[in-house]
């Protein structure tokens, strides 16, 4: 199966791609991994290694001459066999090293031994591995017997290429991989290798300027379908070639030989077993300009994964980025302020948020772009809106394990309308997290003295109303239906998950979860929410984790996010990691969709049908960066094929994106 790796997710790159709005720029969080070696024999190497956990076979061409290895597409998909190179007289360590590694047994050799030499095939004899040299008498015989050893002769199609104009024959080899179609060499005007009588159709990649009227007319004579697949140029034609259904993965390749005297193109020559192992297109590129038919391709066809194969003088970072970063969201705002929580107000269009800076509430209404604010004397932590108003719990002093007497703390709460502060008590608790029901009753967790309490109070007298044992730092949810108050602690190992009773502001009792380390809750590294469904039916967990309103075990998602938002009235809900959201199908909990940010996400809430994001975003190449309010509309973004998310690769690339 294939070992796709994805960790290149989660790189942020400095490089800045344009203008997002006229007084900033954004940080290009790039989902393209580069697939590259010290060398384009390495750089084979690496396309194996990621490709491949294991290959019966694997394919050796010469890495300074394309010429016999222009044909071997078909034969690497008829193998499930990687592409790797050498020069003529020595093989490369690391080439060996990658052979041991997969186990393979055998070697199918390119060309003859003026292409890779006598010596070379030894090295691997002694090696004890089987090679099987697979040649003709020039590059248009080589091609033929490759197709034969492929097998791909025996078909009904097959596709014709010049023989000397390298890029057309590297935007065929997708098709010829994926679908075991034979490449065969033409000239420009001739065809010096009849094709089998079994071919009834005939596909020719490029223009009339490499391969010329009289090809097409010759097999047109022999009863022959023939179609062209053409542009204008080498980047047109490779345009043209491109199967829309190969919609998840790219591979971008260098679309100008590597020297300036003949025609190179080794990593996308070692690539095109790659796109039969990740069903992808070969897309070419200018290294450092891409034209604009290439860059229009890019914006209007979204992929799920970029693979950039080569170093950096193949293609650069900056063109990788102008092909890859797409955003689906727009900036609404971005804020001065350091941010430590936020809440969205349920019924206006206005973002609440909290600053260590000056210990300030802020409001920002995003439709009218107004923005307010409320400085306190104490610094707050954690807020909560509900019945119009909202709660900001207030802290006294740093929390600690041993602050076990004398707590003590404070709530304000603000007037949601007017925005203006109603009212501040103190509590005798040092306050951590807060939740409120609609009678205004306040409820909030400790956040010292480990083993502290749950406490209800009157919102109206600030009287405290009840307490129940809880562990200090614990993140609190409050059911649809507000019958219970469910909790994850934050301090101990294995995390666990507790509900609490309430009734008229009291806390009535509580029950621990019959699951105490059966399910990975996040650890002190990986500090974890929970967030409950509107229905009240599941409970969701960072890690991926999801639970029914009883605490029994339901399901687990595909892999963990960062935070997540409910549309039930649509039948979806949505996950964030990193600068990435995910749409799920609240039936089932599969992803069918994704969408980019600009920034990386802190926050995520839906309202209306529209996703909105507070974000951290790059703003200068300094590595300055803001927090932001972004907006998306759910119906942008990537689709998914829903028939590759069982297989092995697709959960590798899941589990890449935590890293």
């Amino acid at each position: 199966m294939s070992k796709i790796k994805f960790s290149a997710l989660l790189v942020f790159l400095l490089t800045l791609t344009g203008f997002v709005a006229t007084s900033y720029q954004a940080s290009a969080a790039a989902n393209y991994e580069r697939v590259a070696g010290s060398n384009r024999v390495d750089t084979s190497v690496q396309i194996s290694n990621m490709g491949w956990e294991q290959a019966d076979a694997v394919i050796l061409a010469r890495a300074d001459n394309p010429a016999d290895a222009l044909s071997s597409a078909s034969l690497s998909g008829a193998l499930d066999a990687p592409i790797l190179l050498t020069y003529p007289n020595k093989i490369s360590q690391s080439v060996i090293d990658e052979i041991d590694r997969l186990g393979a047994a055998n070697v199918y050799i390119l060309g003859g031994t003026a292409a890779i030499s006598i010596t070379v095939e030894a090295t691997l004899d002694k090696l004890e591995l089987n090679t099987i040299r697979v040649n003709g008498n020039n590059r248009f015989e080589t091609a033929a017997n490759i197709n034969k050893k492929a097998g791909s002769s025996l078909g009904t199609k097959a596709i014709v290429v010049n023989g000397f104009a390298v890029a057309d024959a590297l935007s065929a080899s997708s098709n010829s991989a994926i679908n075991q179609i034979p490449i065969y060499l033409a000239n420009k005007t001739s065809l010096p290798v009849n094709l089998p009588a079994n071919i009834k159709e005939v596909l020719i990649y490029g223009g009339e300027g490499v391969v010329g009227k009289q090809v097409a007319q010759y097999l047109q004579n022999q009863g022959k379908k023939v179609t062209r697949i053409a542009g204008s140029n080498r980047y047109m034609t490779n345009l043209a070639a491109a199967d829309p259904s190969l919609g998840n993965h790219v591979i971008i390749v260098r679309g100008i030989s590597t020297s300036p005297t003949s025609e190179e193109y080794p990593d996308a020559v070692a690539g095109a077993g790659l796109s039969h192992k990740i069903d992808a297109n070969i897309i070419l590129t200018h290294p450092d300009t891409p034209v604009s038919a290439t860059l229009d391709y890019f914006n209007k066809n979204r992929y799920w994964g970029y693979f950039i194969l080569g170093g950096e003088k193949a293609v650069s970072t900056k063109t990788a980025i102008d092909l890859s970063f797409h955003p689906d969201s727009k900036v609404l705002k971005t804020f001065g302020q350091n941010i430590i929580a936020s809440a969205m107000d349920p019924t206006r269009p206005v973002l609440y948020s909290l600053s260590d800076d000056d210990n300030s509430l802020h409001s920002y209404n995003y439709v009218t772009g107004e923005q307010k604010s409320i400085k306190f004397n104490d610094m707050p932590e954690q807020l909560y809106v509900a019945n119009n108003k909202v709660y900001v719990t207030l802290v006294h002093g740093e929390h600690d394990d041993y602050w076990f007497d004398d707590q003590s703390g404070g709530i304000a709460i603000v007037n949601a309308e007017q925005f203006k502060l109603e009212k501040e008590f103190e509590i005798a608790l040092d306050p951590f997290d807060i939740v409120v029901d609609q009678e205004g009753f306040i409820y909030v967790s400790g956040g010292s003295g480990q083993w502290t309490e749950l406490k209800s109070y009157s919102g109206v007298t600030g009287e405290e109303l009840s307490g129940e044992r809880i562990y200090q730092q614990g993140y609190l949810e409050l059911s649809p239906n507000q019958s219970k108050i469910y909790s994850i602690d934050t301090g101990l190992s294995p995390r666990d998950i507790s509900e609490y009773y309430i009734s008229g502001g009291m806390i009535t009792g509580e029950k621990d979860s019959p699951y105490h380390g059966d399910y990975d809750l996040g650890d002190f590294h990986t500090i974890t929410n929970i967030k409950v469904s509107p229905d009240g039916k599941y409970l969701f967990n960072n890690m991926g984790h999801v639970f029914k309103g009883n605490l029994d075990y339901a399901a687990e998602l595909l892999f963990p996010y960062d935070d997540l938002a409910f549309d039930l009235d649509r039948n979806r809900f949505f996950t964030g990691i990193s600068s990435f959201i995910f749409k799920h199908d609240y039936s089932d909990f599969m992803f069918n969709r994704y969408y980019q940010l600009n920034g990386e996400l802190e926050a995520i809430y839906q309202k209306d049908g529209k996703l909105y994001v507070l974000s951290l975003l790059e703003v200068s190449s300094t590595g300055l960066q803001k927090y932001a309010l972004e907006q998306l509309d759910p119906a942008k973004g990537v689709e998914l094929k829903l028939n590759t998310q069982s297989t092995e690769s697709t959960e590798k690339t899941l589990q890449s994106l935590m890293r």
